[in-house]
């Protein structure tokens, strides 16, 4: 707080970048879920029409895509939460938590 009363935008700025990184977050981890699914699917439809190793490449390459997505984007999420905790002390969630809910999911 600032000295007249008025909250410090500082700290607004902060908690909204904290936000927008969960929201990012759990935006690339739907979306890497849908395209990773999407892999099984190619499976299911292409499965009698297709060659069987053209069918499995291309649910493969779905597959590795979803995950990779999430990878490199809970690595990210990861270095912008443990900057804001070490630089602006705040208090979030951590995440190694973030990191165990995606492995179980």
């Amino acid at each position: 707080m600032t000295t007249d009363n008025k909250p410090d935008s500082n700290l607004y700025a902060i908690e909204r970048t904290h936000l927008a990184a969960s929201r990012t977050f759990y935006s690339v981890l739907r979306t890497g879920l849908a395209i990773a699914g999407a892999g099984t699917v190619v499976v299911a439809f292409l499965g009698e029409s297709w060659p069987e190793w053209l069918s499995l490449a291309l649910a493969g390459i779905f597959i590795a895509v979803g995950y990779t997505m999430i990878i490199i984007t809970l690595n990210n999420y990861q270095k912008i939460v443990t900057r804001l905790k070490i630089e602006q002390n705040l208090n979030v969630m951590s995440p190694r938590v973030m990191i165990f809910l995606t492995v179980i999911l």
